[in-house]
């Protein structure tokens, strides 16, 4: 299956085929899109976002059927305790919950998964979205020709993209991060079991921010410093500012989190973290949280496709849409 992550700025691509009880990856592939056509999650110009994704299809001869992983600043993604019911009853049960956060919609499109079962209680991953916004998505890949099989929220397929990889973390104790453009994230895994996850306002889009408003630069001269920034050696001067700055508020995201888990879960201080999202590749804000952080980072291995190595912890979303099934 070739899975999709659709992400703030760009598309990210992942296709695997099974080699005896694993798989490997056979395809691997980031566009980026211009603000016009989608920008912050959010659909501008529908008909470019089209024409692009045609042209990329075209350009690569991928297939046409595809799991979509997403996330969108309007969708909720929350853990919660419900007595054991019917999957009916659990579904109107979260359509309320949804209708009490997301204020103003009327419509939501729900998709749960159930973490544990016990004592008549059980514990229940789920994420709501508008309708209207995953219709407008559905509609995009219809019109660019492609048949959507699975759309489901980016937490689901980043968690089996990171399980896929590290499959002998399932027994201990760590998080995931994810550094998102829009948004960052953790996720807590307690003795193999997704006990927490919580989503907040930081993304590396307040770095984008922060050098357009201070240093008064064009979206192209901002994009080269992120790339430049992803590369071994000298972080530019203006990007070592942005994130110094900017990266303040996630500290206190994490710390805040890390808080929590050690009072609600007592978790181990000393946990391994793992960095993944674009946020991952840039060395010098991995670097300051490594910092600021009572964890010990681990590496998430790269994959390889054609001899040529990429970054696992950007396409992690992608990789576990691949594996849908």
């Amino acid at each position: 299956m070739l899975g999709i992550d659709l992400g703030a700025y760009s598309v990210k691509f992942c296709l695997t085929q099974k080699k005896g009880e694993n798989f490997e990856p056979v395809f691997l592939g980031e566009m980026l899109l211009s603000p016009q056509s989608l920008s912050g999650g959010e659909i501008r110009d529908k008909s470019v976002l089209v024409g692009n994704l045609r042209q990329f299809w075209q350009k690569n001869r991928l297939p046409r059927e595809v799991a979509l992983s997403f996330y969108h600043t309007q969708m909720v993604v929350q853990n919660i305790s419900l007595p054991e019911m019917p999957d009916e009853e659990i579904e109107n049960t979260l359509r309320w919950e949804a209708s009490s956060i997301i204020t103003g919609e009327d419509s939501f499109q729900i998709g749960w998964q159930t973490l544990e079962k016990k004592e008549g209680q059980q514990k229940i991953l789920f994420a709501a979205s508008p309708s209207l916004i995953v219709e407008e998505y559905l509609d995009v890949f219809s019109q660019a020709r492609l048949e959507v099989k699975a759309l489901e929220p980016q937490v689901l397929s980043l968690l089996r993209g990171f399980l896929s990889l590290y499959p002998d973390l399932m027994g201990s104790s760590f998080s995931v991060v994810d550094l998102g453009f829009a948004k960052g994230g953790i996720l807590y895994f307690s003795t193999g079991k997704l006990v927490f996850s919580r989503y907040f306002n930081w993304g590396l889009g307040k770095a984008w921010d922060y050098l357009e408003r201070k240093f008064k630069l064009l979206p192209a001269e901002i994009m080269e410093l992120f790339n430049r920034s992803t590369e071994e050696g000298d972080v530019p001067y203006q990007m070592e500012e942005a994130l110094s700055e900017v990266s303040k508020d996630l500290i206190t995201e994490l710390r805040r989190s890390f808080s929590f888990l050690q009072s609600e879960f007592g978790s181990d201080p000393d946990q391994r973290i793992f960095w993944s999202g674009g946020g991952a590749r840039i060395s010098f804000l991995r670097w300051i949280l490594d910092e600021n952080l009572p964890v010990s980072a681990g590496n998430i291995p790269p994959l390889v496709v054609k001899k040529e190595e990429f970054p696992a912890e950007v396409y992690l979303g992608a990789l576990g849409a691949s594996l849908w099934s």
